[in-house]
């Protein structure tokens, strides 16, 4: 049943109305045979139900169907990357006209529907396999095309059997794995697979690329510096291209020309001068005629001058060569402001400063008692059993220094003592084994080139060097690295000229650093580093000690949060990122008290300036911690700058934030099959070559059975038949005739 009114209501009518229908047929029949006055009760209680029972609507809910093709949909990419040229001299877009033609010819054999829809910037219209507009979009927005596609099938109930992609894999719109996962869960939920075609991936697009691994570096005005770079070759004939390096006002300041092969990678550096000031370098290489990507042409560097010395703590509980000839160098350094001391025996130390000529001499282990005392070094520099100079309450206070104030501390030559210090295990990289290595040759690894120090401050780690130099000794085994340390350089054994062993079997950590909190802890795990200044033959390759302690030295103190000298930092979560996307500035303080309040100095890249005043937040460890947001409005370089407000503060840090201009069709003209198999694989579909196209039409553009759809609930009266009707009149006018015909009104 299905009333037009509630029940309640309903029933309550239906009985007072055939109560008042019987009295009313009872009293008008007064005066005539009992029997007969009965039937015509019942004629008239039989019609006025039936009737009534038409106000209850009865029947029954039915749910109709209907049936529809399901249709394959191929989207074919027309923006203007597909018309770059193919292996065999055609073009993409012609390439992607053929397999149209082929798989609507095999959609007709088959009788499976098949719709083209073209696509560039925005998803176009259907299309016949005669009617494929010209190469020429914009843009190429796949996973918006795609995602369109599904929009709009589900808004007109239609279940597609599948979509193919036939594209270069050009990815125009930046696109993130989430929208590349939120895309696959929406097609795997409908059970559609988007299978893509890469067109052009056998044909790598001409490219000269310009490679520069550091967007910043850190040195010294004046100080020789080392700018890497490299060039890489896509599809080109052997060219001799020239790279320059200019200043910001585009002045050249060298040039290199390098010689490079088809398809290969030739790294070199640009070895000058600091300049005196911070400021924003360019490496460029001109366009090579036939290329399709010019924006690699071109990269900037940003080269962060050092305005006050590293000052460094060293100390030393077993003087040798090796501590000897460290203390000197770095004291000799004009960049350095060295402080050592060194132990004699349980009661003679002496201490010996930068620009000192004698040492003094005393009976106490001298070293800072304070953290205050520590925060005003950069550098903590250890050597061989420093127990007698750390007791428990300055091992605690030097932890603090590394983890809350940024501080960084070296062991120079390995395990620091021969007890057991707990206090200092939580500073070192590693866990110590017992047993120590004999002679061996110093490896710098990958990590180490990565991080910065190999390849840039001192030479790459396959530079033949590094096999020259004499070899150290006393390495010690190590039991496990800790978390978050890099392994910068290791320790091969040296088995001698002629030794038939010339694997690198027994091979250790021989270089480490580690993140520890807001500082960094670094350990060079052997001794004998004196003898690459020492010996002739070492002397022969250059300077290779001092650049070596000078180079690492600089570059462990500004690998913590703090640069050598600054009582703040200034740290961003990134070096690059997009337009209208908020950033955090962080900001730390590690000087004395009290503690200012710092600013923010912000300059787009058109040059307008804006100061922000972060607000402070609190910290576990209470130091001094604040935070800014700001959002790059427009693409370019943003620079950042902290303002120190006490008169003649110590220098301040800056970064950059570099936004890069939203890409452009013309800017990568390259195929990117690697884009087409994430999207394949995401929507559960098949990635294919051009080649495989036959199979994929043969095995998955089948004939589907037809689609079927519910197309709403719908109530079916049971009572709408001519046959009730007539009844009902039937009783009426029965009852009408019987009472006529015995003379009752």
């Amino acid at each position: 049943m299905h009333p037009p009114f509630p029940l309640p209501v309903l029933i309550p009518l239906a009985l007072a109305v055939l109560a008042l229908a019987a009295f009313g047929a009872w009293r008008g029949a007064s005066g005539i045979t009992r029997g007969m006055r009965c039937l015509l009760l019942s004629l008239r209680l039989l019609a006025v139900a039936g009737a009534l029972a038409l106000l209850f609507n009865p029947g029954r809910w039915t749910y109709p169907t209907e049936t529809q093709p399901s249709p394959w949909l191929l989207l074919n990419d027309v923006s203007s990357s597909m018309a770059q040229a193919t292996a065999d001299g055609s073009t993409r877009a012609a390439a992607a006209a053929a397999l149209i033609r082929q798989a609507t010819a095999h959609a007709k054999a088959v009788e499976v529907p098949l719709r083209v829809q073209p696509f560039a910037a925005k998803l176009a219209a259907a299309t016949t396999a005669m009617e494929n507009p010209a190469p020429n979009g914009t843009a190429s927005n796949i996973l918006p095309a795609v995602a369109q596609v599904l929009q709009d099938a589900s808004a007109a109930g239609e279940a597609l059997a599948g979509i193919i992609v036939v594209s270069d894999g050009r990815q125009t719109l930046n696109s993130s794995q989430a929208d590349l996962d939120a895309l696959g869960l929406r097609a795997r939920s409908r059970n559609l697979a988007v299978h893509t075609v890469a067109i052009g991936a056998d044909a790598p697009a001409p490219d000269l690329a310009l490679i520069q691994p550091r967007a910043a570096l850190t040195a010294f005005a004046g100080q020789p510096l080392r700018i890497p770079f490299a060039l890489k070759s896509t599809s080109l004939a052997p060219v001799r291209p020239s790279v320059s390096l200019r200043d910001s006002s585009g002045k050249e300041l060298a040039s290199l020309t390098l010689a490079l092969e088809p398809n290969k990678t030739v790294a070199s550096v640009f070895e000058v001068k600091a300049p005196p000031a911070s400021t924003h370098w360019t490496l460029e290489t001109p366009v090579i005629p036939g290329e399709v990507r010019s924006s690699n042409n071109k990269s900037a560097v940003t080269i962060r001058i050092l305005e006050s010395k590293t000052r460094v703590f060293l100390v030393e509980g077993a003087p040798y060569w090796d501590s000897k000839f460290l203390a000197q160098l770095l004291r000799q350094q004009p960049h350095m402001d060295v402080q050592s001391v060194h132990r004699l025996s349980d009661e003679r130390y002496f201490r010996i400063d930068s620009g000192d000529t004698k040492n003094s001499e005393t009976k106490q282990p001298v070293f800072p008692n304070t953290l205050e005392e520590l925060c005003r070094y950069d550098l903590i520099v250890f050597g061989k059993n420093i127990d007698p100079f750390l007791t428990p309450e300055r091992a605690a206070i030097l932890r603090s220094y590394v983890r809350d104030h940024g501080g960084a501390v070296l062991f120079s030559r390995g395990k620091p003592s021969t007890a057991a210090l707990p206090a200092l295990e939580p500073l070192e990289p590693v866990v110590w084994a017992a047993a120590s290595t004999a002679e061996f040759r110093f490896t710098p690894t990958r990590d180490g080139a990565a991080a910065g120090l190999f390849g840039q401050a001192l030479p790459a780690p396959e530079a033949s060097l590094w096999a020259a130099l004499p070899t150290l000794k006393d390495g010690r085994q190590i039991a496990t690295v800790k978390p978050f340390t890099r392994v910068l350089a290791e320790g091969i054994p040296d088995h001698g000229a002629n030794a038939s062993d010339k694997s690198d079997t027994g091979k250790f950590p021989a270089l480490l650093v580690r993140r520890y909190g807001q500082g960094v802890t670094g350990l060079v795990n052997g001794d004998g580093l004196w003898k690459w200044d020492f010996f002739p033959e070492a002397r022969e390759l250059g300077n290779c000690y001092e650049d070596f302690w000078t180079q690492l030295i600089q570059w462990m103190a500004s690998y913590s949060e703090f640069l050598p000298g600054q009582d703040f930092s200034l740290r961003l979560p990134a070096a690059r990122g997009e337009s209208g996307i908020a950033l955090a500035a962080t900001v730390s303080y590690r000087g004395p008290s009290p503690v200012p309040q710092p600013l923010i100095l912000i300059t787009d890249p058109s040059g307008t300036s804006t100061q922000v005043s972060p607000a402070a937040i609190p910290d576990a460890s209470s130091r001094p911690l604040w935070r800014a947001a700001f959002t790059p409005d427009q693409p370019g370089l943003w620079s950042l700058k902290l303002i120190d407000p006490r008169p003649e503060a110590p220098p301040t840090p800056e970064v950059v934030f570099t936004v890069p201009s939203p890409p452009q069709e013309s800017d990568d003209l390259a195929s990117d099959p690697a884009f087409l198999q994430a999207l394949a694989q995401a929507t559960g579909g098949q990635a294919i070559q051009p080649a495989g196209f036959p199979s994929l039409l043969n095995t998955q553009v089948l004939k589907h059975p037809p689609a079927t759809r519910d197309s709403g609930a719908i109530w079916t009266p049971s009572w709408n038949s001519a046959f009730i009707a007539l009844t009902i009149a039937a009783l009426f006018a029965t009852e009408w005739f019987l009472r006529r015909r015995h003379g009752l009104a």
